[in-house]
């Protein structure tokens, strides 16, 4: 392959801290040190690189403008609403240039974590019971106590990821602190309210690198949180951005699991067309049985993220995994190129 291909590095930065918004509006977004560790790994594969920081509007612009190769988009989008982390997509899709990761569909359905449960449930791939609200009425409170009639339930946004609007109130133990949750969620996040059984097994995240068969499944990670028991374990904003978890992989699991985990990680992906690079959480229930939580197709790619965890436990190094995704977004477009000259796409 061509070193010397160019690569635009597609992403959002962190903003200082504001008074009038939540602590962990900007949870998804780029650190500076984490974009300059991108570029110096892209850079030390021989790439070369171009930032395009996502700042608003003017982004179409820079796309349109921009002569790179292929862009590595791990921008999550603005404006709050569950279709952000498609806008960078859908832009390249208009303008017909190749980048990496899921299309502008993919990205739209799997962060609205209601539309994409009920998607792979379709599948027949297990999820925990939930139901959404927004400024529930009475009738409607009244017929969630009679669809969850026991406690502990977990209340999150419906549109967000990262952990966003998780915190330790969203374990709710009684019908009081469930009505407070639901409409903080509604009130400070603007969106409808997921409330879900709670499910008190182990929890892992699953990697997936490629596309369609040649899908690679990273090693196991788990989600260790010693302090509480599993019973009482959520995992919050407060969680992460404190790194109060530790994080094993490849985690120690029975092999009937770790296939059982494999499997649904793969069916997940292909059911939702995730491409390139993604990660599928699941929980264990009463019984020990995994059920699906939600997938990310754009996982986080800082230093120590839960996914690069899970490449380095596959023998990969950071550039190696970069590297990885680029190749498989490169082997994409140069399929659909043939495929379009042949006539198949026409």
């Amino acid at each position: 392959m061509n070193r010397k291909l160019a690569i635009g590095l597609v992403y959002n930065l962190k903003k200082p801290p504001d008074e009038d918004i939540p602590i962990d509006a900007y949870a998804e977004f780029e650190s500076v040190e984490t974009v300059d560790f991108i570029s110096s790994a892209l850079q030390s594969l021989g790439y070369v690189v171009e930032p395009i920081p996502f700042q608003g509007p003017s982004i179409l612009n820079m796309l349109q403008n921009s002569a790179v190769d292929l862009f590595l988009n791990i921008a999550e989008g603005l404006s709050g609403n569950r279709n952000r982390e498609a806008l960078v997509p859908a832009m390249l899709e208009l303008l017909g240039k190749p980048y990496t990761g899921s299309d502008p569909t993919t990205l739209g359905i799997t962060l609205d974590k209601v539309l994409t449960k009920d998607v792979v449930t379709a599948y027949g791939i297990p999820v925990p019971k939930g139901r959404s609200l927004f400024n529930p009425s009475s009738q409607e409170q009244f017929q969630l106590l009679q669809d969850f009639p026991c406690f502990p339930l977990v209340v999150k946004p419906q549109w967000e990821g990262s952990s966003k609007g998780i915190t330790e109130t969203s374990l709710v133990k009684d019908s009081a602190a469930l009505w407070a949750e639901i409409q903080r969620i509604n009130t400070i996040y603007e969106q409808p309210a997921l409330v879900e059984e709670f499910l008190p097994g182990r929890e892992f995240s699953v990697g997936v690198v490629g596309f369609g068969n040649q899908l690679q499944v990273l090693p196991i990670l788990e989600v260790v949180y010693p302090e509480k028991s599993l019973t009482d374990f959520v995992y919050s904003y407060e969680v992460k951005s404190g790194n109060k978890e530790t994080l094993v992989c490849p985690a120690t699991v029975e092999p009937s699991l770790a296939q059982q985990l494999r499997e649904l990680t793969e069916k997940v992906c292909t059911v939702l067309n995730c491409r390139d690079f993604a990660r599928v959480d699941f929980r264990l229930d009463h019984q020990g049985a995994p059920r699906f939580l939600e997938v990310n197709p754009l996982p986080g790619l800082s230093r120590d993220s839960l996914y690069p965890r899970q490449a380095y436990a596959a023998g990969m190094t950071y550039p190696e995994l970069l590297d990885t995704i680029i190749l498989s977004a490169m082997e994409r477009h140069s399929k659909k190129s043939e495929a379009k000259s042949s006539g198949e796409l026409a």
